[in-house]
């Protein structure tokens, strides 16, 4: 983690090859342990101590570049369900 931060300013982590893909083969080894997802990137995030966000979109760009997953479905994957007031804004021409 940095050592120096500005007061009032989150810091930026800015990590590693190495470092993302140890998490990504930590998080697949836990997924394959468990024989479960859920809960996995959280645990691997915890103790490393690397964002839990940052670690789910590697495993998700890793899946990608491996064929896994289709492309683009890891920024699909953060995006929020609509609203029904969401849906309404955008059919009276807001959206």
């Amino acid at each position: 983690m940095p050592t120096e931060q500005t007061p009032g300013k989150p810091t930026t982590r800015r990590y590693t090859r190495e470092e993302k893909a140890a998490g990504v083969r930590m998080v697949r080894s836990l997924r394959a342990e468990l024989g479960i997802d859920q809960g996995t990137v959280h645990r691997v995030a915890t103790q490393l101590g690397y964002g839990v966000e940052s670690i789910r979109l590697w495993v998700a760009q890793a899946d990608i570049d491996e064929g896994k997953a289709p492309r683009g479905s890891a920024r699909r994957s953060v995006r929020a369900v609509p609203t029904p007031e969401a849906a309404r804004f955008r059919l009276q021409g807001h959206g």
